[in-house]
């Protein structure tokens, strides 16, 4: 069985775009497709070309490729890179766990750190508890991710004399180094974000501590982590969908932090795949990365929906308010 049965699914979707004039069909007879000579460079001779061609169904018209792409699709198929000479599945299995790392305790830092931060400071209102989270959010913003990534390598080289980029082990060979190396990546994501949170959140509590409920709380003797409980519930719905928004915009923002810090993430692997025309593997990354931000938006509405009982989801409509 030759190559042409491990080429995808979502390579397709990518070659439409990259086709050219006079793809799917329209070509004049003889000439092969512009994707087909990219991938195969122009130092090939026309009979790898037109191999490349066929394996990449660049030959057929433009429906037959789109059936062909969805079957594929259905079996899980994401094609076969060149550049790396394996399944593009495979090839993704070994960078995701790298990104997830980064994703997820990155997340997990900005969304705690804003909580607390946000928390503290609607409890302990003062001049400088009413400005300081907007000052801080203001400076956090105007640093892009990549100058917080290099200022911090040359901070922290200065200071231990320690190289904090190419560090990268997988969490199950060894997690003390696995976390030394995940840390300063970490920060450098979620920093512009913990301001943000902690502006959001301490603005929520404060309008939702003057609703009546909360009124009577405090009337009723509740005691003040009893009505801060209450408040959350409510306060915490915009920051469930900020998170939902910003998780996206991290898988995004990881290509430069695992360029800078050397890890074998989806990002760096994209840059490589860039580098070497693999169509296979830049499609198969969009496929993951969308499936993974469309599975954090559906926890979002579900978690949005368990935090304040007035949310119902429609099953047409999409989420309806109502009194309970």
């Amino acid at each position: 069985m030759g190559r042409g049965h491990h080429v995808p699914g979502g390579i397709r979707s990518v070659c439409h775009l990259f086709r050219g004039p006079g793809g799917g069909g329209e070509r004049e007879a003889g000439e092969i497709s512009p994707v087909a000579v990219l991938i195969a460079g122009r130092q090939a001779s026309q009979g790898e070309m037109r191999t490349v061609e066929q394996e990449l169904d660049l030959d057929k018209p433009v429906l037959v490729q789109y059936r062909n792409y969805i079957t594929a699709l259905a079996r899980g198929d994401l094609g076969f890179s060149y550049a790396f000479g394996a399944p593009v599945r495979d090839v993704l299995m070994q960078a995701l766990p790298a990104s997830a790392s980064i994703a997820f305790g990155a997340s997990l830092l900005w969304l705690f750190g804003g909580l607390a931060i946000g928390v503290a400071s609607a409890r302990k209102r003062s001049r400088w508890g009413d400005r300081l989270p907007e000052i801080l959010a203001l400076a956090a913003l105007s640093l892009p991710a990549f100058v917080i990534a290099l200022v911090g390598l040359m901070f922290f080289y200065r200071v231990t004399g320690i190289y904090a980029g190419n560090r990268y082990v997988p969490l199950t060979q060894n997690p003390i180094e696995w976390l030394a190396a995940m840390w300063l990546p970490w920060i450098c994501l979620a920093f512009p974000l913990v301001a943000v949170y902690a502006r959001t959140v301490r603005s929520q509590l404060l309008d939702v501590g003057s609703e009546d409920y909360i009124r009577t709380a405090h009337a009723k003797g509740l005691d003040q982590k009893g009505v801060l409980r209450h408040q959350l519930r409510s306060g915490l719905t915009p920051v469930v969908t900020m998170f939902g928004l910003d998780f996206g915009l991290l898988l995004g923002g990881s290509v430069i932090i695992e360029t800078i810090f050397r890890i074998p993430g989806l990002g760096a692997l994209l840059l490589q795949a860039r580098d070497f025309y693999d169509f296979p593997i830049m499609s198969g990354i969009v496929m993951v990365v969308s499936g993974i931000v469309v599975l954090v938006n559906l926890l979002v509405d579900l978690t949005y929906a368990a935090l304040d009982p007035r949310v119902r989801i429609g099953e047409r409509s999409g989420p309806k308010h109502a009194l309970v």
